[in-house]
């Protein structure tokens, strides 16, 4: 399963302009933690709307692999972007029963990688695969 996810999650105001708060960690361990309580309310609904219809519950052990494609350029450290994604997105998923929890019973493997850029579709694609236990893999012997 791919859920396409947005990098920002936009607060609106009542006598100010909307708030975009951008999901990264430097931004993260700044905002202060009302604005950050209001931003995972509102990214949840996001996560919501994002997951197919025909989804099916996805049982565990689960691979989490997070692409990101920015909508410019600059340089952005990849696990700051990814772990505020993954934080805001893991316990909306349990929510919604795509999964059944969010710990490392669960979630075994989380990974990150560039796309590319993309001006008119800046994103984060999860995809959430079951992971092979690679010690079966191992077992038996041999190198």
């Amino acid at each position: 399963m791919i859920i396409k996810l947005p990098l920002s999650v936009t607060l609106p105001r009542k006598t100010k302009a909307d708030k975009v708060l951008y999901l990264n960690l430097n931004v993260y361990r700044n905002t202060h933690p009302h604005v950050l309580s209001d931003a995972k309310i509102a990214y949840a609904e996001i996560v919501a709307k994002a997951v197919p219809a025909d989804f099916q519950v996805a049982q565990g052990p689960l691979s989490f692999h997070y692409t990101v494609f920015p909508g410019d350029g600059r340089a952005f450290d990849l696990s700051n972007v990814c772990s505020i994604i993954d934080k805001f997105v893991c316990d909306p998923l349990q929510d919604l029963g795509v999964i059944l929890n969010d710990n490392y019973k669960t979630i075994r493997r989380v990974t990150y990688e560039f796309g590319a850029i993309d001006r008119a579709d800046p994103r984060c694609e999860l995809e959430i695969r079951p992971l092979v236990d690679s010690r079966s893999l191992f077992s038996g012997g041999g190198a």
